[in-house]
């Protein structure tokens, strides 16, 4: 095992530390091996221990061999192995996933160093195995290349189009010490503007999956209904009242249900018109196309209407859509929903589900949302991600994007990736 001081990764983004830790190791071992050739050897001019010799070189060339299977940081030494130690097959192991435009060594470092000190101060081993780091993508070339070629925005058509992705292993984390954690990470995503997911499972696009998302204020960057309400002179009422429900303030069928009503009399033709100007969540495109690649399932399962998640479905290529249907006679809306209410509790049935029908196994589920009807949904995944969310579902959420769109799901999805690959 090679022991190497952090000062050694200061100046090198992590994206480069295999490049670094390769070179380095080779150097090292090459000056090693040329100090113990036959031409530098005391032995070489006995000639008498040809025998050693050979058998010196030869554990010399073992030692000293540039394979690195795994990487460890602690209080300030990287140790780097040649050898990978099972070190996170136990309960309380945890993956810790960081997705950002730009991860800098000082941000990682700095993390690194709080979270091994945490972990000794505790008493617990400070060792944090570093997998290799690595790209994903953060836009559709297709998409980038027309947002180029329409907006004339200099800062939009210079934007990045591949993000930073570093995966660290936690061989121990107690419910205090993954407390501690959390606040850590809290404060040190706000200053790096870096997301994270601190979770004991890792889908991977390598297997089948699903992903089951939200759809207003999710998908899409409005909440339908308060669009709606807003074209048929309702607009202040109706949103009030949909806040309260998205904070969990409200039963959400009932507010449901209140807020139709006052869209009595409203025409069909306002549906088109707000369905006709959905602004997408930036990165749903992406999405889509890296789930559809990779085998996965993904699905709207929402509390709003059928119109516009068919619409997206057939725009998109969702592969099942759940929502409200409304009632409408005669080209007019009635104020009525026809049948039950997609809830909270419908959304993680849902979830199970699909999982059920398409054979999927439990740790390849997958559930976005924002709202606090989306919480049970997010708790029956193994990745339930909150997206710009509610602060009662920032709170309870396993994973919340802060930093990100929906691109950052994408992101989240590679960690299986850098856990799978060698430096």
């Amino acid at each position: 095992m090679t022991q190497l001081a952090e000062t050694l990764f200061r100046n090198t983004p992590p994206i480069a530390w295999p490049q670094l830790l390769t070179s380095h190791c080779s150097t090292h071992s090459s000056e090693h091996n040329t100090k113990n050739s036959p031409e530098h050897s005391s032995e070489n001019r006995t000639g008498n221990r040809t025998g050693n010799r050979t058998g010196n070189r030869t554990e010399n060339s073992t030692e000293n061999s540039t394979v690195i299977n795994q990487v460890t940081y602690c209080q300030g030494q990287f140790h780097i192995a040649a050898q990978a130690q099972p070190v996170m097959n136990t309960d309380s192991s945890h993956y810790l996933t960081l997705i950002g435009t730009t991860i800098t060594s000082d941000a990682l470092l700095n993390l690194l160093s709080t979270l091994s000190s945490l972990q000794v101060s505790a008493q617990i081993s400070g060792n944090i195995v570093v997998y290799p780091p690595a790209h994903y993508p953060l836009q559709l070339t297709s998409v980038e290349s027309h947002a180029v070629t329409n907006n004339s925005n200099p800062v939009a058509n210079n934007s990045a189009t591949q993000g930073d992705i570093v995966v660290l292993g936690l061989t121990a984390l107690t419910d205090t010490l993954k407390q501690q954690f959390k606040d850590a990470l809290a404060s040190w995503s706000n200053d790096y503007q870096i997301d994270y997911a601190l979770s004991q499972t890792l889908p991977s696009l390598s297997e089948p999956g699903v992903v089951l998302m939200d759809m207003d204020s999710t998908t899409i960057q409005i909440e339908c209904i308060d669009e709606i309400a807003k074209l048929a002179g309702v607009g202040e009422q109706v949103a009030a009242v949909t806040a309260q429900a998205m904070n969990g303030e409200l039963d959400f069928s009932e507010s449901l249900r209140s807020r139709v009503a006052t869209l009595t009399n409203c025409p069909e033709t306002v549906l088109k018109q707000v369905a006709d100007v959905m602004p997408l969540m930036p990165g749903l495109e992406l999405l889509i196309a890296t789930l559809h690649q990779a085998n996965w399932k993904v699905a709207i399962a929402s509390g709003g209407f059928t119109y516009f998640a068919k619409r997206l479905q057939d725009d998109l290529g969702f592969d099942h859509v759940y929502a409200n249907e409304l009632e409408i006679i005669a080209g007019t809306l009635t104020g009525n929903v026809i049948g039950g209410i997609v809830d909270a509790q419908i959304k993680a049935d849902t979830l199970q589900a699909l999982a059920l029908h398409y054979q999927i196994a439990p740790q390849q589920t997958v559930a976005i949302g924002d709202g606090a009807n989306d919480l049970l949904m997010l708790k029956a995944a193994a990745l339930g991600v909150a997206i710009h969310a509610k602060p009662i579902v920032q709170q309870q959420a396993q994973v919340a994007l802060n930093h990100h769109d929906l691109e950052g799901l994408v992101g989240l999805l590679q960690a299986a990736n850098c856990v799978e690959s060698s430096w």
